[in-house]
């Protein structure tokens, strides 16, 4: 259809042009131009009217939707701006709470610690203690076999190197038999 419409356009100039002669123009020379370019014109205009009205519409429509899309998107970005704002402000409290949580953590383990190294050192104590006690009982009981047996070999020795003390010492063992 365009390709028709340029065709009688040039068609319709190129009779214009050749009518013309080798006189000065006049007003009338210019009528056949003026009654062209209004029959184009016209021409033009009934047949691009609705293909124009349709590209414009869809452009007006198209630049409606891009401003709602785009409105859209501005309303998301401001939602989720408003979530990431209260994201951070939580934040703060969740670390002052995660902070607080770890030094009440910290402190029970300072004091369970102390308290098992005192009930530890306590034990020790008792365990030592009686560690101390057994040793010195048992230091006491070999002094006195260590006593009980030197006490013997020298009443055997002194018995040995007395004869009066030996016989004594005879009669009476036979005595209890």
């Amino acid at each position: 259809m365009k390709c028709l419409i340029t065709l009688l356009v040039l068609l319709v100039t190129k009779i214009t042009f050749a009518a013309g002669g080798g006189a000065h123009g006049s007003v009338t020379d210019l009528l056949y131009p003026a009654v062209n370019f209004f029959i184009l014109f016209f021409a033009l205009l009934f047949l691009l009217k609705k293909p124009l009205r349709e590209m414009f519409d869809k452009n007006a429509e198209d630049v409606t939707n891009l401003y709602e899309y785009a409105d859209k998107r501005d309303k998301e970005a401001k939602i989720k701006l408003e979530m990431f704002q209260k994201k951070i402000e939580n934040l703060e409290s969740e670390k002052k709470k995660i902070i607080q949580n770890a030094e009440k953590e910290a402190n029970d383990f300072v004091q369970r610690t102390k308290l098992e190294s005192e009930e530890y050192l306590k034990r020790l104590e008792r365990d030592s203690e009686s560690k101390v006690l057994h040793e010195k009982s048992s230091l006491e009981n070999r002094l006195k076999e260590d006593l009980v047996t030197e006490v013997i070999e020298k009443a055997k020795e002194k018995i040995k190197n007395d004869s009066g003390l030996n016989k004594k010492a005879t009669n009476k063992l036979i005595s209890q038999i």
